[in-house]
């Protein structure tokens, strides 16, 4: 039995190949190195992701206040408009018998 190893080029897991029966015979996942984070860095994005989130906050209420304001400038404009014309009864389909 032949067998050799690959790295999988899309998991990076290494792979041990039968070459006679051209199967996989074994895997190993890809182990990614562990990096020690400090405190003082892990504080550091947490503020740093307070602040993000924070910004999207204040963006999305200056959205939401603009568009409370322009809604509210239609709504008067389509008001002056109503007053301005002459109150109607409605046509209903009864009414057309």
């Amino acid at each position: 039995m032949a067998s050799f190893s690959v790295t999988c080029p899309h998991c990076h897991a290494l792979l041990e190949v039968d070459s006679d029966r051209q199967v996989i015979v074994g895997s190993r996942p890809h182990e990614e190195p562990k990096t020690a984070a400090s405190l003082e860095g892990r504080l550091q994005a947490l503020s740093d992701e307070r602040a993000a989130a924070r910004a999207k906050m204040d963006e999305a209420m200056r959205v939401e206040k603009a568009g409370a304001e322009i809604r509210e400038e239609k709504f008067k404009k389509l008001l002056e408009v109503a007053k301005s014309e002459p109150v109607t009864r409605p046509v209903r389909d009864v009414d057309l018998d």
